[in-house]
């Protein structure tokens, strides 16, 4: 679903850039406004870059607090100035090269927060009917891939690193506080045990505390 996401993203990237292209052919760029025969294909684009930019972009992104500017400018409640379509069609083309770069993948964070939350779900659900180990055991699997994400999300490569390492990596490149790297090796811990069937070494508390903490750090660094 992740690598047909970002095709989607990317195709639709190159169509609305296309057609930006073609309304900006049309437009006569001596006039202020542009004219009316063009204002629902206009208004139609600009909703849809805007729409664009919001899926594929970080909340704090540059490209999605500039799209908001350039449509809430105080003469968009005149028509649609001529201006307002160059500009958002010049974002729109930058927003692109960043994507197909690699450097504007929110998106795959957010698709792994959705499935790992799915996951911590039922072993929620595990762990209100007191099934310890299958509990214990669906949240270690989530501990692992959210780390390994938030490490890759950070430049740290995992490979060949054991979590106990990639939890101390993290903390060296301040990506986490020392005190949560300190949680986080205590969940891992809970981890291990499940994973090794040590399962006398950990209590059904332990495993609330390990999927209370993962979703905190899905929500927080992802």
């Amino acid at each position: 679903m992740k690598e047909e996401m970002k095709d989607v993203i990317t195709n639709r990237f190159r169509e609305l850039v296309a057609q930006g292209q073609q309304l900006v052919k049309r437009i006569n760029r001596n006039d202020s406004f542009i004219s009316s025969h063009e204002i629902t294909p206009a208004q139609a684009w600009l909703s849809s870059v805007s729409n664009l930019l919001q899926t594929a972009s970080p909340a704090d992104s540059f490209f999605l607090s500039e799209s908001k500017t350039l449509m809430t400018h105080e003469n968009m409640k005149h028509g649609i100035p001529s201006e307002i379509v160059l500009k958002m069609l010049g974002l729109l083309v930058s927003a692109q090269q960043e994507w197909e770069g690699g450097l504007m993948r929110r998106i795959e964070y957010i698709l792994a927060a959705e499935t790992f939350d799915n996951f911590l779900d039922h072993a929620e659900t595990y762990h209100k009917g007191n099934k310890k180990i299958e509990s214990a055991i669906l949240a270690s699997a989530v501990l692992e891939d959210t780390v390994k994400k938030v490490c890759l999300k950070n430049s740290i490569s995992t490979k060949g690193q054991s979590l106990e390492s990639l939890i101390d990596e993290l903390s060296k490149a301040g990506a986490i506080t020392p005190v949560k790297a300190k949680r986080i090796k205590a969940f891992a811990g809970v981890r291990n045990h499940a994973l090794h069937a040590e399962f006398d070494d950990f209590d059904i508390k332990d495993v609330g505390e390990m999927i209370k903490g993962i979703r905190e750090l899905i929500e927080d660094y992802l």
